[in-house]
């Protein structure tokens, strides 16, 4: 057979041979590809498969299709059975259709050709119906299961506690025995009506003597007990130790108890509750005669012991803690299948060591059914007590509203609404901590039956006692103590109507003291600090008056409580001078004008000493004692600061005016001396650094020995002197001294401008330097050589200058440093009008050591002043003693 491909390109080569001799015969190229297509356009031809095949003007072939089909009567094959053109869309037959099934097919399958027309739900039903199924199935197993595992849980006995297992205090000497004593029932309803008075039912749970082992009454101390790991040292009610836990024993007087359904689904709910202000239930105990449901123990006891305990004060934000906690446990309790409390009284309310109540004697109805009175008078007059916190129509159903007295004290059920109204006497007795009807009430059985009477008017509480108290308090207890009880609001309108008591506090009252405690801590420690610093400045200033009287060093030592061992100095320079003619001033002065004089002088020398490396020793009346070179060693240094200093006092003692005798000369005689001294700290009290050798006498005589407004120099000095350059000395000659040999002496006439500049440049130098230990806060840290710029004691809060200037020379201004008003100064002005101008120091030797604290200059940064010496200007001149 050849195959079809054979027979395309047969006709393929025939139809280009065709075009190509009718290109060649009209004399076209043969390679002209356009002509040759053109020609193949629109013409017809006859394939070598047998059938006619027509070209469009586009080039496409439009062939005919030939159907086939199996013919029976043939052979096995494909045979044509129709013949289809493209020209005429029509199919010619060539022989007869026989059908499958004897008739045509249709054109579309009833179904469709994919079966969406025949969608058939049956699947999805049954499984959806299985589906149903498992899912009920598995519902019913699981509620089965539940059903099953809750029975198991019920059957378990999980709550059930052996009695054996409890550790008492005093198990050995009680033999694990809860009931010993007689019962005795007393006729309380006979008493007087002052036996009304309210007992902790607690008391009455340890008071009654038919409990044995562990029982006790409120308060009473087990530390004495040494086998017992117990670290409180006041219990509440009975208690026994259960696995390393302290727990609270509820007595339940019931001879014996039978364990049905009921109290099965009962103490699981009970051991199901958890929430943070409802005392856990642990489990109980069913072995008669130790019936007992033992429960978490809460060391604080229960608000019938604090409302008890006047040690104990109760602020607002106490009692909003402490109703918040009740209220939100009563919430709880609400909503759980318990749905009420019934027996809601402060003895309930435990505390916990974090002071949150955590509610208690709920539930167990079933398991505390058909419970026997209180045996024990005073058990059962707390019991009777108590039931002062029921509603009124708790009363009525128990018999209370009748005219003879109830023959059964069984307690009858409760309700939401009884648990709002016994809420409300709760937060009365909180206020007023007078009972739950105040002090004035009847005794309980009158009392309880004026409760159940509503008629003529429904007894309450008087509100008269909480009208110092918050407004929504009042209004809270009158709409919770209404008659009807469908009136009562629940408890989480309570919580809404007392919100305004918690404002801004915390949810509980450990919360509040935390947080009382942290800002107390934070305000403590802000005080703290302020103290601190306020502690440090006296310091310094202690330190700063210290080190006034005493060198730095030496004192140092002394805050450190060391012993200042005496030292040795192999060459210092001592200082000495007195004022010429004082003896006599003195006498034609008064004593408080002879002191303004010398303070004035010597406030004037100490604000000159601060700009040398030099130490006063001190004064004595008019004598004036300086040492340089220790107790820090310095070289030969200590006889040019002496020396500079001794300049720069005599120049400003020149310009220097006694105030009550402002035409008095001030004369100083002055003596310099330099040798070995010894120096230490004489006496514990009022300690004085003293110098000692033949030193000090020395210079003692070259002061005495020498003339007014001069200098007297030693040998030994003059050396130092040579040494360090700078110094004009003038040979005095041979001067003959008391107790010593014949010396020759010089005079110290000044110091030339260029070694003065370099050693002012240097003193500022080691002044800008740091510190190396502490330094008084009376010192002077630097000195600026420039206008404005003045020492640190010139100003009015220097300590030195409150406390050596007079009083009608602490004037201060607010723009400048410190102003000195005084007609006794020698000024002179320069300037008619007294303009501002800038004007410098005359001499640059007394600019560098004079300070303002001289009273010297009346005005630093005024205009147009010069300090003036002798008369004379001594600007640009060397600063000579005799100048």
């Amino acid at each position: 057979m050849i195959p079809v491909e054979a027979a395309w390109l047969h006709d393929a080569v025939w139809v280009y041979a065709r075009a190509l001799a009718d290109a060649l015969r009209t004399g076209e190229g043969a390679r002209d590809g356009r002509a040759i297509a053109v020609r193949m356009r629109n013409t017809t031809y006859r394939s070598v498969m047998g059938y006619w095949v027509h070209m469009d003007e586009n080039g496409d072939a439009e062939g005919n299709y030939t159907l086939l089909s199996i013919d029976p009567t043939r052979s096995p094959g494909l045979y044509p059975l129709a013949v289809l053109h493209k020209t005429a869309p029509e199919l010619r037959l060539l022989r007869e259709i026989k059908w499958p099934g004897g008739q045509a097919p249709l054109s579309e399958p009833p179904c469709g050709f994919r079966g969406e027309k025949c969608v058939s739900h049956v699947g999805a039903w049954a499984l959806g119906a299985s589906g149903g199924t498992l899912a009920l199935l598995a519902l019913a197993a699981l509620a089965l299961y539940r059903g099953w595992r809750y029975e198991q849980e019920l059957d378990s006995l999980l709550w059930k506690i052996d009695f054996k297992d409890l550790h008492l205090p005093d198990e050995d000497q009680r033999n694990n025995k809860l009931i010993t004593s007689k019962s005795v029932r007393a006729n309380f309803f006979q008493q007087d009506s002052s036996a009304g008075v309210n007992t902790s039912s607690t008391n009455a749970i340890g008071n009654e003597k038919g409990s044995a082992g562990g029982a006790r009454s409120s308060q009473v101390s087990l530390s004495s007990n040494p086998d017992l790991d117990f670290r409180y040292s006041a219990i509440f009610t009975e208690v026994a130790f259960y696995r390393g836990r302290l727990l609270a024993v509820k007595r339940v007087r019931r001879n014996q108890i039978d364990i049905n359904r009921e109290i099965k689904k009962e103490l699981k709910i009970m051991r199901d509750l958890q929430h943070d202000n409802v005392n856990g239930f642990v489990g109980a105990c069913i072995e008669p005669p130790n019936v007992c449901a033992l429960s978490e123990y809460c060391t604080r006891g229960s608000l019938k012991d604090i409302l008890e305990n006047e040690d104990i004060k109760l602020d607002n934000m106490f009692i909003a803690s402490l109703v918040g906690d009740i209220i939100r446990g009563m919430i709880f309790i609400q909503e759980s299948p318990l749905q009420y409390h019934g027996s809601l009284r402060p003895s309930n309310c435990l505390v916990d060591a974090r002071w949150v109540v955590k509610l208690a004697d709920f539930g167990l109805r079933e398991f505390r059914k058909g419970e026997m009175p209180p045996s024990e008078p005073t058990a059962l007059r707390s019991h009777i007590d108590s039931l002062a916190y029921l509603s009124p129509e708790q009363l009525r159903a128990a018999g209370w509203g009748k005219d003879s007295l109830p023959t059964s004290l069984e307690a009858c059920a409760g309700s939401p609404a009884a648990d709002v109204y016994a809420f409300a006497l709760l937060l009365y007795e909180l206020h007023t901590r007078r009972g739950p009807f105040g002090p004035d009430a009847p005794p309980p059985p009158a009392l309880l039956r004026r409760l159940a009477h509503p008629q003529p008017a429904p007894y309450r509480p008087p509100l008269e006692a909480l009208a110092g108290r918050f407004d929504c308090v009042r209004e809270c207890c009158a709409e919770c103590w209404a008659e009807d009880a469908a009136a009562r609001p629940d408890f989480k309108a309570v919580r809404a109507r007392l919100r305004p008591l918690r404002k801004g506090m915390k949810p509980n009252i450990f919360d509040n003291m935390i947080a009382m405690m942290e800002k107390y801590a934070n305000n403590l420690e802000a005080l703290v600090d302020e103290r601190t610093d306020q502690l440090q400045e006296e310091k310094k200033k202690t330190e700063a008056l210290l080190e006034e009287m005493l060198p730095a060093p030496v004192a140092e030592q002394l805050k450190r409580g060391k012993r200042v061992m005496p030292e040795s100095y192999d060459s210092v320079t001592i200082y000495f001078s007195d004022i010429v003619g004082f003896t006599a001033m003195s006498a034609e002065s008064t004593p408080l004008q002879v002191v303004d004089f010398l303070n004035d002088l010597y406030t004037c020398f100490d604000s000159i000493l601060e700009n040398f490396d030099v130490y006063k020793v001190e004064t004595i009346g008019d004598a004036y004692m300086v040492v340089s070179g220790l107790p820090i060693r310095n070289g030969i240094l200590h006889a040019g600061e002496v020396a500079s200093m001794a300049l720069a006092l005599l120049a400003a003692t020149r310009a220097f005016r006694v105030r009550h005798r402002p035409d008095h000369r001030l004369l100083l005689r002055v003596g310099i001396h330099s040798g070995p001294v010894c120096a230490g700290v004489v006496g514990l009290k009022m300690p004085r650094y003293c110098l000692f050798g033949d030193t000090v006498n020395t210079a003692s005589r070259f002061e005495s020995t020498g003339v007014p407004l001069k200098i007297h120099c030693s040998g030994a000095c003059k050396a130092l002197l040579d040494q360090l350059g700078g110094y004009v000395l003038e040979e005095r000659g041979v001067v003959a001294m008391k107790g010593k040999r014949d010396q020759v002496t010089w005079w110290l006439r000044g110091e030339e401008p260029r070694a003065a500049e370099a050693r002012a440049r240097r003193r500022a130098h080691a002044r800008d330097l740091p510190e190396r230990g502490p330094r008084s806060s009376l010192k002077t840290r630097s000195w600026k050589n420039q206008v404005g710029s003045l020492h640190r004691c010139c100003s009015l809060e220097s300590p030195k200058k409150l406390r050596f200037a007079s009083g009608n020379h602490l004037e201060s201004h607010t723009d400048s440093v410190l102003h000195h008003r005084s007609d006794e100064y020698l000024m002179e002005t320069t300037g008619e009008t007294r303009a501002a101008c800038p004007a410098l120091l005359a001499a640059p030797s007394l600019r560098e050591h004079a300070s303002v604290s001289c009273p010297i200059i009346e005005q630093a940064e005024s205009c147009g002043v010069r300090l003036v010496v002798n008369g004379h200007d001594p600007a640009g001149v060397p600063l000579l003693a005799d100048a």
